[in-house]
């Protein structure tokens, strides 16, 4: 027994990771067979005569005329049979697929104990068959092999009473006349369907798949933590194989506004290519794409459902791209504003993939990749420059469902993550130790580059403000501070205080570069002359202010009297201000809110900053109302536990799995004893930047909110990845819970775990769909 234990704690990693893999087989094998079990054989048929009310029996057989059209595939056939209230538990039908010549081309097969009395039974083709051309082609249909009492009963066919020809839905034309085993005319046709598609074991593929992934993910995952491995490296290896399976996993066309960043994408590849992009104002300046692509910018989102898969895997083999160039247009329009910084991994995919002749799936998945290789890379350097307490909630919340599920699709917000965790982490690596010239040329570039990425992220900069101004002197953190004299006065100042000015201008130019014209928008009906002028005179006050403090600043009596002052003056100019921002224009009246309704129920109105201010309790009701209504959809799309497009498709994982990654998010964020507290003043900054970000994400989805509407439209949780490690920090930094020992570790091994099986349900929600 002693041996045993001692077997066992020498090698415990050992067993655990046996375990580990032996548990994930087990759940991939579960997963993958229930996914075949709801989804394997499933066809999709066309009705081509729908007419029947009397039976036939087959004899020695029967054969059907069937009129097929050029490049239709025909998968089988259905037909309605009867077994005249007997369950046949012998016996085979056979259906043989002839063509004019006689030559067979197809043949399938249906066991008799599977047909169901009076029911349509499927007989899938061995082998599919693609005319060529319009023809009519003869189904011979035979069924033997009866022994015992089956053999004493007949199997017959439902047919109608007269010869009819296909219906016209089917789009098919020609006589359908049923005949004998000898050549004699039944006077009448078979009720009879064409089976146009077939899911057959195309799961089995998909599952395959995943499951290696996944497998790869948490058992590699696992190794690497088991044996302290930097956790940089668990991003790279897991973030790699679960984003490559979340690319594989999203049908082509279905992530979040894929079909936007793939017209953005394409047009900036054909123009790195020196493709034609648009036959300008003849077409309406149409983007053009290839004829391979052509059938896909349809400006919607793609299809899901086991058939969407079939044509996803199938297509990733089809070179079809060749080398045709751009010439058919498409319903996108090129020179739309956008930053081709985010999409620098999608068109070096597509590009590549341009290049090599692939077709469209292959050009897509191409792009995702891309895509997904350049957030790694931001991702795993975020995790290793980031400090070792805060490298466990920043792989976590890199890690999760949502973060890679638009790594692995074309959206640009995956570089936009990548850029906020990077700049994050920088910035707190930054206040624990001084910055050297590389640093801080990578603080302003990020600065420069988080400003136009999205709007609503231009706070984030303001985290520069927290780091110690002594930490970003170019210098060195013990050069002397700079001397400044200005007549009489003079004093001090850091070159640590000028980075951080110089770093919230770029971000602040950058932003106005690419963000003005939505700023406008926005703000499109307030009284912009009258903003100003208050915006000046509040500048002039403070000025005025600070120079009077600046005076009085060594004489506490004054100083008491002066900040009495200011707080007198604020309680008048607080509801003079309001009284004047409610009361902005007049807004709208009685005739334009009753005009103002489309068709579809829609005012033609939005909420912008004056009907905000101008009808602020309204305002409040309606964020009142989205909170309780879509509160749990927003935490949805947080996590990661939504697929997709929500708005389009609600495919939605277990809860079970969302309140896991919940939980290993919130233990990431646990603070061990003895580490070192964050000051309430960087709490307190983190939290307000975090509350900005979720402000002006609420201010961008009023903008195209119908006034009408007792609900927000467009917020999504996702929108709140970027800031999601800096809440998580502030949050484990009032210490309102500590451990012992840190165990973010073991957090981002559930994370990894978890958003494994996110994949794998995924998979089912998605592939069953049509099936639902």
């Amino acid at each position: 027994m002693p041996t045993i234990q001692t077997f066992c704690r020498r090698h415990r990693l050992l067993l655990a990771g046996v375990l580990v893999a032996a548990l994930s087989a087990l759940l991939i094998g579960w997963a993958g067979y229930d996914l075949s079990s709801r989804v394997d054989n499933e066809p999709v048929y066309t009705i081509v005569n729908d007419t029947y009310s009397q039976t036939i029996e087959l004899g020695g057989g029967l054969s059907q005329q069937m009129p097929v059209s050029a490049g239709q595939t025909l998968y089988g056939v259905r037909l309605d049979l009867t077994t005249y209230n007997h369950a046949f538990a012998s016996g085979t039908l056979t259906a043989t697929l002839h063509n004019a010549a006689g030559q067979a081309l197809a043949t399938a097969q249906l066991p008799c104990i599977e047909i169901l009395d009076n029911t349509f039974a499927a007989l899938i083709f061995d082998t599919p068959y693609t005319p060529a051309q319009n023809e009519t082609l003869t189904l011979r249909l035979t069924a033997e092999g009866f022994t015992g009492e089956d053999a004493a009963y007949a199997l017959g066919l439902w047919a109608s009473e007269a010869v009819v020809s296909p219906v016209e839905a089917s789009g098919l034309t020609g006589a359908m006349p049923l005949f004998a085993a000898d050549g004699t005319a039944c006077g009448a046709t078979a009720a009879i369907q064409y089976v146009t598609d077939y899911s057959g074991h195309w799961s089995v593929l998909l599952s395959a798949v995943l499951g290696v992934l996944t497998f790869a993910a948490v058992v590699g995952g696992f190794a690497l933590l088991g044996r302290r491995g930097a956790l940089w490296a668990v991003v790279l290896l897991c973030g790699g194989l679960l984003g490559l399976a979340f690319a594989v996993l999203t049908p082509p066309l279905v992530g979040p506004d894929e079909y936007t960043h793939l017209a953005v994408s394409y047009e900036r590849a054909s123009e790195l290519l020196g493709q034609p992009v648009t036959n300008g104002e003849a077409e309406n300046w149409a983007l053009l794409v290839r004829p391979c692509d052509a059938p896909y910018f349809t400006a919607q989102s793609g299809e899901i459902g086991i058939f969407a898969y079939k044509a996803w895997l199938s297509g990733l083999a089809n070179q079809t791209g060749g080398d045709a160039l751009p010439s058919v247009a498409s319903a996108f329009t090129v020179g739309g504003q956008s930053n081709g910084l985010l999409y620098g991994g999608q068109v070096a995919g597509i590009a590549l993939a341009q290049a090599l002749g692939f077709g469209f799936h292959a050009m897509l998945l191409a792009g995702r990749l891309g895509n997904l290789l350049v957030y790694l890379i931001l991702a795993v350097a975020a995790v290793a420059l980031a400090p070792a307490a805060r490298r466990g909630l920043l792989a976590c919340a890199g890690l999760l469902p949502q973060t890679l599920q638009l790594a692995g699709s074309l959206s640009a917000d995956a570089t936009v993550l990548g850029l906020v965790f990077l700049f994050t982490a920088l910035c707190f690596r930054l206040r624990e130790r001084p910055a050297g010239k590389p640093s801080l040329a990578l603080l302003l570039a990020l600065s420069l580059a988080i400003g136009p990425a999205k709007a609503i992220y231009l706070p984030v900069v303001l985290l520069v403000l927290l780091i110690p101004a002594e930490h970003l002197d170019p210098r060195g953190p013990n050069a002397a501070p700079l001397r400044w004299r200005i007549g009489k006065e003079q004093g001090t100042l850091r070159a640590g205080t000028l980075t951080k000015l110089l770093a919230l201008s770029l971000a602040v130019v950058g932003w106005l570069a690419l963000n003005l014209g939505s700023f406008l928008y926005v703000t499109r009906d307030v009284d912009n002359v009258g903003l100003t002028r208050a915006a000046v005179a509040v500048a002039i006050a403070v000025l005025v202010l600070g120079l009077v403090y600046w005076k009085l600043r060594r004489n506490p009596k004054a100083r008491k009297v002066f900040f009495g002052v200011v707080i007198a003056g604020l309680c008048v100019a607080v509801p003079v201000a309001f009284w004047r921002l409610t009361h902005m224009w007049g807004g709208l009246t009685p005739e334009q809110l009753v005009g103002s309704i489309q068709p579809n129920g829609d005012s033609i109105y939005t909420y912008s900053v004056g009907y905000i201010c101008r009808n602020l309790p309204a305002t409040i009701k309606l964020l009142l109302r989205s909170v309780s209504a879509q509160g749990a959809a927003w935490l949805q799309g947080l996590l990661g536990t939504a697929l997709g497009e929500p708005i389009v498709y609600p495919v939605a994982v277990s809860w079970l799995l969302g309140c896991g990654l919940l939980l290993a998010l919130l233990a990431s964020a646990l603070p061990a004893v003895d580490a070192p507290a964050l000051p309430a003043r960087t709490r307190l900054g983190g939290a307000a930047i975090v509350l900005c970000v979720v402000g002006l994400t609420f201010l961008a989805a009023l903008s195209w909110t119908p006034i009408n509407y007792t609900t927000i439209f467009g917020v999504q949780g996702r929108y709140w990845l970027p800031v999601l490690p800096l809440a998580l920090a502030v949050l484990g930094a009032g210490r309102s819970f500590a451990v012992r020992r840190p165990v973010a570790r073991q957090a981002v091994l559930a994370v990894v775990a978890l958003t494994s099986l996110v994949i794998l349900q995924g998979a089912g929600l998605y592939a069953a769909w049509q099936m639902i």
